[in-house]
């Protein structure tokens, strides 16, 4: 009785896509930004890669070890950071060619078309980015023009992991429509440094120490509000979702500042951080850390249905929950923005039995924002080739289907 309900899902979500997938790309209140061109030089295993995309999700199809995940690290690198591999931008050149590497794309964001290039020069320390053949200074730019994410087979185990993962995971989420908070993280974690090694210096300076103190502080809230507003809009979200396919995620986040705000009001929160900072010196000299602040801070998340903690739930339900975590994150986005982002999903669909898969692909359509995917195998892809563009990579060339 359940393959036929489930075989009965699938038919009606496919027969649904190819119906109605031209809704998706004039939905007049919101923009949807894409990639329309992509250039890879020296880039990983790709001496030379360039193709154009239509703007509709597209998945890259070929047999592992090929350089489909180039691809999408290439494409990773349009945002802040060191892109989905967290890899040091120095290795990025192609083993036969150490003269540096770049990426260049033609996307589209609010309605218009810009230029967007990254790279490295051989010998130079930091990645050059440019905006329309401009040079802007850094990486931290980028969200202001073009907004992506991604989820990739290393972080299934985000729920089994030490909390600076699932940090790191919110914070990137947070940092998609609150464009200054990547610059509040990078200026708490530079002070938190200084602090640290005045401590360890043991230079007794008590002026010196509440000044930074009183700037650590400050710079937590920012941090905090973000976080807290994210994990209450993406739990409304969760929560009006219908879908049975999928666990239920209930999200928390769980933190020294984030606590101090749901009890207080901001202002109050920062003297008490800036309190608690001061008190903690000694205990925080001896052990050679900040023990406490914005920087342990955790999420946690649940199978709202079960009441059970992710780390404690199924390989499979702990994919379930984080995925439906990602998509639903779309919609937050755009109901932020008023923009859909790219999003990336490295190697996801294989692992996916044929009811969730449908009802991934249905979520993405239904979305029209572009998502680029990457697969080994194609036959999970052919039923929604009429409404999908799909590529074959083979020997370094891609091939349209």
């Amino acid at each position: 009785m359940c393959s036929y309900a489930n075989e009965s899902l699938i038919i009606s979500v496919i027969i649904s896509l190819n119906q109605n997938h031209q809704i998706n790309y004039t939905k007049e209140e919101k923009s949807f930004d894409s990639i329309r061109s992509l250039k890879l030089t020296n880039f990983r295993s790709h001496e030379s890669l360039s193709f154009l995309l239509s703007g509709k999700p597209l998945t890259i199809v070929g047999q592992n070890a090929v350089g489909k995940t180039n691809i999408l690290e290439a494409i990773s690198l349009l945002s802040p950071g060191r892109g989905l591999r967290n890899s040091n931008l120095n290795d990025l050149s192609n083993t036969k060619n150490m003269n540096g590497w770049g990426v260049k794309a033609k996307i589209i964001s609010n309605n218009e078309t810009i230029d967007i290039s990254t790279g490295m020069r051989e010998g130079s320390t930091g990645r050059e980015v440019k905006i329309n053949e401009k040079k802007v200074s850094g990486s931290s730019h980028l969200p202001k023009f073009f907004s992506l994410y991604w989820l990739t087979p290393s972080m299934d185990q985000i729920f089994l992991e030490s909390p600076s993962y699932r940090r790191r995971f919110i914070d990137r989420l947070c940092s998609i429509y609150k464009h200054n908070h990547i610059s509040h993280i990078r200026q708490y974690e530079k002070l938190m440094r200084e602090r640290n090694q005045f401590l360890k210096s043991n230079i007794q300076d008590e002026k010196w120490l509440d000044k930074i103190e009183y700037q650590m502080a400050r710079e937590s809230i920012p941090i905090a509000i973000n976080r807290i507003d994210l994990v209450e809009e993406l739990s409304k979200l969760l929560d009006c979702s219908v879908d049975s396919v999928w666990p239920k995620a209930s999200l928390k986040i769980n933190g020294l500042v984030e606590n101090l705000i749901s009890l207080w009001n901001p202002e109050k929160a920062e003297k008490e951080v800036s309190t608690i900072l001061r008190r903690n010196r000694r205990k925080d000299f001896l052990s050679k850390r900040t023990n406490e602040g914005i920087h342990r801070s955790d999420l946690e998340v649940f199978e709202k249905n079960k009441n059970i903690a992710a780390y404690k739930s199924s390989t499979g339900e702990q994919k379930g929950l984080l995925l439906s975590i990602i998509i639903t994150h779309l919609e937050l986005v755009s109901n932020k923005t008023s923009r859909y982002p790219v999003l990336l999903l490295d190697e996801v669909v294989a692992h996916l039995d044929e009811v969730r898969r449908a009802s991934l692909f249905k979520k993405i359509f239904d979305s029209g924002a572009q998502v680029i995917m990457t697969g080994t195998d194609l036959t999970l892809f052919d039923e929604f080739k009429n409404i999908l563009d799909i590529f074959i990579l083979n020997m370094g060339k891609l091939k349209e289907v």
